[in-house]
């Protein structure tokens, strides 16, 4: 468990490197120790399970936290720009979606077992994502991290 001071710190930096495009995964080399992890595919498999049961049950809760404030995303692409633990368990992972270009979203992984997470949360980061990282999410050496 990470204790309440890391916590904090951990929150702080994250604010921090969104609003400074210091985020986590800079380079591709960030982003393939991202992707070597099964997060950004447990990512999309919750997304997809979401879009699926709302389409056979559409009168079911969302059973992530805020989770149909932002439904419009599931189906769209994202690529996953940095994890952090998360003192509740699992990990923060913070995503750039397709078609929002401005806007970070911060999800709460809950770690279920080894290489599974359940989606718990999800918020937009206040502060809007840099325009040179923008740019450089969009350049092909990114393209095949888009899920």
């Amino acid at each position: 468990m990470i204790n309440r001071w890391w916590f904090c710190l951990l929150i702080s930096w994250v604010a921090w490197g969104v609003a400074c495009s210091a985020v986590m995964a800079e380079t591709v080399q960030g982003l393939q120790e991202i992707y070597s992890t099964p997060i950004p595919a447990q990512i999309r498999r919750q997304f997809d399970h979401t879009l699926e049961t709302h389409a056979t049950c559409p009168d079911c809760a969302i059973t992530v936290l805020d989770g149909a404030r932002f439904f419009h995303l599931y189906p769209k692409k994202f690529l996953v720009i940095g994890v952090e633990p998360n003192e509740f368990g699992g990990v923060w992972a913070v995503i750039a979606v397709e078609g929002e270009p401005q806007t970070a979203f911060q999800l709460w992984l809950y770690d279920l077992d080894d290489d599974e997470y359940q989606l718990r949360s999800i918020e937009a980061l206040p502060n809007a994502l840099d325009e040179k990282l923008i740019h450089r999410l969009s350049t092909p050496a990114y393209s095949r991290y888009w899920l």
